[in-house]
């Protein structure tokens, strides 16, 4: 079977999975003629763990399978990512009767080979099984707190420790949690724990005569008596161990608060304004254990008791772990994000998508986030693209460094004055958050600078855009860094930052800039339908998923349709023939950083949802989770990257790394609130309910939870009707939620009946396409104990035809390439140019340039042979000090296998030979050459390269 061939077959194998796995709870899907596996799309077992920590504050995390611990002790994770922990275990001792069981390394049971656990954040959930008829459960815990955020940005990581007997007889029982600090001694708190300047382990249980005992056990005492020794030495290992009494069939917990506090760097964390040690912070971790687990449980657990499927609910939630492995929390309050990936921190362009969960369950967090945004805007209104201190040079560790406060002018990772979508960005989330939150203070700080961001859009507008399509642009740039054209996504969001910017001029009473962004808005929504729609200047290509991204944004939103519903529908149908998501999901067999995850789920897969295009949404979507969860390693560490199809499933992990953990991956919760239906103003007190209910739900949903500023809630709706028109909708919240007017779905032509509460309300048809809506004036308040809405009416008969199958089978880029990397490669013949661009000088040598940071190139499936190579040779001119060439294999988030630093050569085509050592790389991979520097400008230009 040729290569082609079996990406096509494989691709088909995993659609089929797609459309049939995801309605069951549990399948077994046959892999080969003699072994099936288990997929149980209701946990999440075999990672290394979830990342336990407090926001901005690291995170630690327990692996299962192998019962060790790996450590971050510094945020974020693609600065400073985890490292295994030496000598850190669970350990237990019984003695039943004379009879001793103990375990030096507690692991999970296995069933099928697979560690009996659960994954989710902010809970990870073990099954150690029964030792001596001694059941143990685990439970642990990342502090989740948005009424005390005092309680949620600390150092620490929870473990409720669960022993039952199981058996008619008392039983001896000892649970120990040994640890090792390092370059710190512990020291001894009797009866509670151990302590050093780094770590601090403290306990406490529910058994009133249970003992405590405490030292660095270096007789091994405990694994003998259930008892910690300890000696007259400074050890930097330590054990705690609790042991008790059980008697038949009693249950038993116990509470270890790990907590830990680094002092590399005075600013890394506003923890440090709280508390000076880890002890300190354990203790205040004993104090609020309970309150952390229950809000911990209590999202897990709302969120499961749905009926939606389990891989949508398990992936959304776990999109949540960037609270820990992303996040930045400075001494003086500045906020920000990791991009994950890349080593850039803040990216406006990938964050506005994922903001609005956090601006929904920590708001807190999003509104200084958002406040550090505003004060370093520039003088001429652009927002930045990120943080960095671009002069630390590229080591991960040292680019964590954020610049200060009102640093308005510091220098991005590339020059983003033609940036248009950052400005967007900005405004976008500070339209969401305040109207999720109505915190008028917080707006009216942040307002000087939404408008200087507005202004930005109108300046750029004069300086980049069409004299024939008026308020579109020619030649201007965003977060499409790496190919695509950007000036449709450009246009496509102005139009929905004019839109808001109506609204809060509005709000304001700014009679004169509601008249300027109405002349803005009239003006985009026109030229863009001329332009491509009208006259055709829309060409199918890299990332063009984004060409509706405002129009999916509207409908999200519930801000109406800006174009009609034909505009829509022409757009989606040559999306359509281009993607193909009904027959091919994602596509890309062998994955692909052409096309990114976040972005294309939420542009494109966000509009499917709000057109009613649920089998493509469907495909994709699904696709995404697969080729994430059947390989565990993914769990935690999803790159921005389009992922591989996963041909034999790893369903045991054994990365602890989460550097590659992409910022906007969160964007996916956009999607589920679009299913449930939820969506809220409350500065208006209007509420949408809106549900979408998947095919695959006989057409009910139950219990579906949504998040918000005012508290959880939970939706369910029946559908019935000849087109499934008709609906019965319960909504409850768990603090009173005061509504004016509700919004409902339009599916109807006439005949239209509301009633809430068995009382029929008057209403009024608003909106237009795919935007129809019925307002109910209702004046009411929601609480727990729930309101019924029921709609009817004659059906409007609309049917969304099947896509046309796609005329040639999966694209795929996996033939050998008959370029040999002992000969010289050309640069400008590489199979990728990702930001670059192609220059011939006078002489006629061709060659790349424009090579700004995170840019790149790629020769695809080159093949080194059995001998391999270990050095290479590259022509290139450097064009700014400190910049550096780095070699990676497979693709841009793959194996890094060498640097080459590039010196200033002193012209463009001043040009030197450099040889650089690389790893041994043999057989066939992908060569992508990564670009870094401390200049948002050229950093050098490339000739060619050689291996040997």
């Amino acid at each position: 079977m040729n290569i082609k061939c079996y990406y096509s077959v494989l691709l088909l194998i995993q659609l089929f999975l797609i459309n049939s796995i995801n309605a069951l709870a549990s399948d077994s899907i046959n892999v080969n003629n003699n072994s099936f596996f288990s997929f149980d799309e209701q946990i999440v077992n075999g990672t290394t763990g979830t990342p336990l920590g407090g926001f901005g504050c690291g995170a630690i995390k327990f692996d299962a399978n192998t019962g060790t611990f790996s450590a971050m002790t510094v945020p974020p994770a693609d600065a400073y990512d985890f490292k295994n922990v030496a000598d850190a275990q669970f350990q237990l001792f019984t003695n039943r009767n004379g009879q001793i069981e103990t375990r030096n390394i507690l692991k999970a049971i296995l069933t099928h080979g697979r560690p009996n656990d659960d994954a989710i954040w902010p809970l990870h959930k073990v099954d150690f099984g029964s030792v001596n008829g001694v059941r143990i459960e685990l439970t642990g815990i990342s502090p989740l707190d948005n009424k005390d955020y005092t309680n949620m940005h600390l150092p620490y990581a929870l473990y409720e420790i669960s022993l039952t007997n199981m058996e008619s007889s008392e039983v001896i029982s000892a649970f120990a949690l040994k640890w090792n600090s390092e370059s710190a001694p512990f020291f001894s708190l009797p009866a509670k724990g151990i302590y050093s300047d780094e770590w601090s382990i403290l306990v406490k249980t529910s058994h009133s005569k249970a003992g405590v005992s405490v030292g660095d056990d270096k007789e091994n005492r405990f694994l003998r008596s259930g008892v910690c020794s300890s000696s007259q030495e400074q050890a930097h290992t330590g054990k705690v161990a609790v042991k008790m009494n059980l008697l038949p069939h009693e249950t038993q917990k116990i509470y270890f608060v790990v907590a830990w506090y680094d002092r590399t760097d005075p600013e890394i964390g506003y923890y440090k304004n709280l508390y000076k040690t880890p002890r300190a912070i354990a203790e205040h971790g004993l104090k609020v254990f309970s309150k952390l687990k229950y809000n911990a449980e209590k999202l897990v657990t709302g969120m499961r008791a749905s009926n939606l499927p389990g891989w949508l609910k398990n992936q959304t939630l776990n999109t949540l772990v960037n609270v820990v492995t992303n996040s930045m929390y400075k001494k003086d309050g500045r906020v920000a994000f990791a991009e994950g990936q890349w080593t850039c921190f803040g990216t406006m362009d990938q964050m506005w998508l994922a903001r609005q969960i956090m601006y929904m369950l920590i708001p807190y967090y999003a509104w200084q986030e958002l406040a550090y945004w505003a004060r370093t805007q520039m003088k001429n209104g652009q927002i930045h693209h990120d943080f960095n201190v671009m002069s630390v040079g590229k080591e991960r560790e040292k680019r964590s460094i954020l610049v200060s406060w009102d640093d308005t002018e510091h220098i991005d990772y590339r020059n983003i004055q033609k940036w248009v979508d950052l400005n967007c960005g900005f405004i976008i989330s500070v339209f969401e958050i305040y109207r999720a939150t109505a915190d008028r203070k917080q707006f009216d700080l942040l307002w000087p600078y939404v408008k200087k961001a507005a202004q930005r859009i109108l300046d750029q507008v004069e300086q980049y855009g069409s004299t024939k399509y008026p308020f579109t642009f020619d030649g201007s740039e965003n977060s499409y860094d790496a190919g695509g054209n950007p000036d449709p996504y450009n246009s496509n969001l102005s139009a929905v930052a004019y839109k808001m910017m109506i609204q809060l001029a509005g709000e304001k009473g700014e009679a004169d800039l509601v008249k300027l962004y109405e002349n803005a808005y009239k003006m985009v929504v026109n030229s863009f339908h001329n332009r491509y729609i009208r006259d055709g200047q829309f060409v199918a290509g890299k990332h063009c998923e984004s060409i509706f991204a405002g129009q999916w944004l509207a409908f999200h939103l519930k801000l109406g349709e800006i174009w009609k519903a034909e505009d829509t529908d022409f757009i989606l149908s040559k999306l359509e023939n281009y993607y193909y998501p009904y027959y091919r999901g994602l596509g890309y067999p062998e994955g692909t950083y052409d096309e990114w995850s976040p972005y294309i789920l939420a542009h494109y897969g966000g509009l499917l949802l709000n057109t009613g295009r649920l089998d493509q949404w469907h495909a994709m979507q699904k696709d995404s989770y697969l080729r994430q969860y059947l390989d565990r390693n993914r769990v935690f560490d999803h790159p921005l990257n389009i992922l591989p199809l996963v041909n034999e499933p790893k369903w045991v992990s054994t990365n602890i790394k989460s550097k590659k953990q992409y910022i906007s991956i969160p964007a996916m919760w956009r999607n589920y609130y679009d299913i449930v239906g939820f969506h809220r103003d409350f500065r208006s007190k209007e509420l949408w309910i809106k549900p979408i209910i998947p095919k695959t739900m006989n057409h009910e949903m139950k219990n579906a939870m949504f998040i918000s500023p005012e508290g959880y809630g939970y939706i369910d709706c029946k559908e019935s009707g000849e087109y499934m028109q008709d609906r019965e909708i319960v909504i409850r919240t768990e603090s009173p939620m005061p509504v004016s007017t509700l919004y409902l779905s339009d599916n109807f032509e006439e005949n239209i009946s509301v009633t809430i509460n068995g009382k029929k309300y008057p209403f009024t048809r608003i909106g237009s396409g795919y935007a129809k809506e019925i307002a109910v004036r209702w004046n009411g308040k929601i609480t727990e104990k729930g309101i019924r809405i029921v709609v009817k009416g004659t059906p409007e008969k609309k049917v969304i035809p099947i896509p046309v199958k796609p005329v040639t089978g999966v694209i795929s880029n996996s033939s050998i390439n008959q370029m040999s990397p002992y000969e010289t490669m050309e640069a400008e013949n590489a199979d990728k140019l990702a930001g670059t661009s192609i220059v011939q000088s006078n002489k006629g040598n061709r060659y790349v340039t424009s090579c700004n940071n995170f840019d790149y190139i790629q020769f695809s499936n080159i093949d080194f042979g059995k001998k391999g190579a270990t050095q290479l040779k590259i022509r290139v001119s450097g064009l700014s000090e400190n910049s550096e060439i780095e070699v990676v294999l497979d693709d841009t988030s793959g194996t890094v296998v060498g640097n080459c630093k590039v010196p200033a050569t002193g012209g463009e085509e001043v040009w030197v030979e450099l040889e650089c050592p690389v790893g041994k790389i043999t057989d066939i991979h992908n060569v992508v050459l990564r670009f870094y520097g401390n200049s948002s400008d050229n950093l050098m230009n490339i000739d060619w390269i050689r291996f040997k």
